[in-house]
């Protein structure tokens, strides 16, 4: 009778993970001894493995919980009414021993926040939202401390994660109720619209996932999942973890009375705008650039209420931020191979504390300009509950309203009135804020009464003038209505 001799070798990677090195080896070991005295082997006993081990990164599921939100939003198309409550879930995950982390999209106006552990027993708690950063998009809650019995907290990571590092996405995305674990790569290291650091990934970010963490192979969060681009492929955007510790440092230094969210003030700025790429040679020669200077960018506007007033002038040529050179396409090195737009290091400080060091190229001098950085102010605001607020003033039925990117989204769903709203939008896009109070004030809609018959089709066109004076703002437009004596307006 032959006998088939099994070698430790193979055996070791047939074993399952997570079995203990040593329990291995002597069992690879008695059956080849059995083997070489003739004797009958018989299959080796699969050993139960032990809780928890060989999970790796799924091990951190643990960390992760699910928010069910009911939210009251603001109607900016009727802004004297509230929309109807609405239902949402989200994803979260446990900090520190007492926070929990997820985007600030997923609890804005919330009046109610629940969340579920995976851990434990699957009991709903009621959270507090104590800090949210509309801007960059993180928000905080607070929990009883019962919530936080015999649950451990995930861990960040304090490196950017390089181009085509292994990335797991942790979350409840739709399609389910169970935890979902997607993984991908690193695809893109950019920034956004405002300079603000983000990572493209390629795994799968859906509604739901919004908020969850993104762990390295390592085991610690590199990221919070935070949205997908619409209408492509495999393309997920997540906030890299200097966002969020910066978020968080604003967080721990503002006052107890400042209110939530009060002592993050939003993204640190120039307050430049848009600068010009110096990549031609023709330019440089104009701005005085010496021969064999291959860097800096030309300076387009200065606005009036920006960082930058009275420091900056248009024309000037930025050559170092910190003592980094900028490159004439506008980036500088992140690392190794890689590059990026100069606003990175602008946005990595933190808005109203910190002061940036610039190196500027004024006709033929060189400067150095010391810039205490603060937000951009715009003059068409952009996120609801940060710089746009639902006000209305109504004038015989005429609907006034500030001009915003909230009011316009709300106008997308009306098929007659989002062209205009939206020329509207493009028209003033970008605008820096004037001067303090500063609106543009439009007729949103015509409130059908017997006085205004004729008017009834007006919308979305900005008031320019009452009783022949300017209108500036819409608290200006109600007095001047208020003190007006005349019969016909």
């Amino acid at each position: 009778e032959s006998h088939t001799t099994i070698s430790p070798l193979a055996f070791m990677a047939e074993s399952p993970a997570g079995s203990d090195a040593s329990d291995v080896g002597e069992e690879a070991a008695a059956i080849a001894s059995a083997a070489d005295s003739g004797l009958p082997t018989r299959p080796a006993k699969r050993r139960r493995q032990k809780p928890n081990a060989g999970r790796g990164i799924s091990a951190g599921t643990g960390s992760v919980c699910k928010l069910f939100v009911k939210k009251a939003p603001c109607n900016f198309a009727d802004p004297w009414r509230k929309h109807s409550q609405q239902s949402s879930t989200g994803t979260g995950f446990l900090l520190a021993g007492r926070w929990v982390i997820t985007n600030a999209h997923v609890v804005h106006r919330a009046v109610s926040v629940l969340v579920r552990p995976t851990a434990g027993p699957p009991v709903k708690y009621t959270a507090r939202v104590i800090a949210v950063g509309l801007p960059c998009d993180l928000a905080v809650l607070e929990l009883d401390a019962d919530f936080w019995k015999g649950k451990e907290s995930l861990k960040l990571s304090r490196e950017i994660p390089r181009l085509d590092d292994n990335v797991t996405c942790i979350g409840f995305p739709v399609g389910g109720e169970n935890i979902s674990v997607t993984r991908g790569v690193v695809s893109r290291i950019d920034v956004n619209m405002d300079g603000l650091l983000r990572i493209q990934i390629d795994a799968a970010i859906n509604p739901g996932n919004s908020g969850g963490p993104v762990l390295g192979s390592h085991g610690l969060v590199v990221g919070v999942a935070a949205s997908h681009l619409k209408n492509a492929s495999n393309i997920g955007y997540i906030i890299p973890t200097v966002v969020l510790e910066q978020f968080l440092s604003c967080i721990e230094r503002g006052s107890v009375d400042s209110g939530p969210g009060r002592s993050y003030l939003g993204v640190a700025s120039l307050g430049i705008g848009r600068v010009q790429t110096l990549e031609s040679p023709a330019l440089r020669k104009r701005l005085g650039l010496p021969e064999g200077c291959t860097s800096g960018v030309r300076v387009v506007n200065v606005w009036v209420l920006g960082s930058s007033q009275d420091l900056l002038k248009v024309d000037d040529v930025l050559l170092e931020i910190e003592g980094i050179e900028i490159s004439q396409d506008a980036t500088v090195p992140l690392r190794d191979n890689e590059r990026i737009h100069f606003l990175h290091l602008v946005t990595q400080c933190m808005a109203g504390r910190d002061s940036i060091n610039v190196k500027v190229w004024r006709q033929g001098i060189p400067l150095q300009i010391s810039i205490a950085l603060k937000p951009d102010r715009w003059l068409v605001p952009r996120i609801d509950g940060y710089d746009a607020a639902p006000e209305y003033a109504i004038v015989g039925g005429l609907v006034f309203v500030p001009l915003s990117q909230p009011w316009a989204e709300q106008k997308s769903s009306d098929k007659h009135g989002w062209s205009s709203a939206r020329a509207l939008i493009h028209q003033h896009w970008g605008a820096a804020l004037p001067e303090e109070g500063r609106q543009l004030v439009i007729l949103s809609k015509v409130l059908a009464h017997s006085c205004n018959v004729g008017y009834h089709s007006l919308s979305n066109v900005v008031l320019e003038s009452f009783a022949g004076q300017e209108v500036k703002n819409l608290a200006q437009l109600a007095r001047s209505v208020a003190a007006c004596t005349s019969q016909q307006i």
